[in-house]
């Protein structure tokens, strides 16, 4: 099993643009063999905002076929020239 968590931060003026990117990637995310767990939070302050994904999957292969999936495309494309900062930390499941 892997987790993933991934940080995206935006510019507030562009928050609810990434805010529903994030929403039908979660949407349909959670629709795909292998997905365990999807889960989105948000904070805000002044000058940016930060989501966090939270993501559970049955093996790297499904994770794997997630990237590549047409949700996920549209997502990166969606969001393009929007996102300050991103990060990915990818975790196996230990036991």
């Amino acid at each position: 099993m892997l987790t993933v968590i991934a940080t995206i931060s935006s510019n507030n003026i562009d928050a609810d643009v990434v805010l529903t990117a994030l929403e039908n990637l979660q949407k349909y995310s959670r629709q795909e063999v292998g997905c365990l767990r999807y889960e989105l939070s948000v904070k805000s302050d002044d000058d940016q905002t930060t989501y966090l994904v939270s993501e559970q999957w049955a093996s790297e292969e499904h994770f794997e076929a997630h990237k590549n999936e047409p949700h996920f495309k549209a997502f990166g494309t969606q969001i393009k020239g929007l996102v300050t900062s991103s990060h990915i930390d990818v975790y196996k499941s230990i036991g």
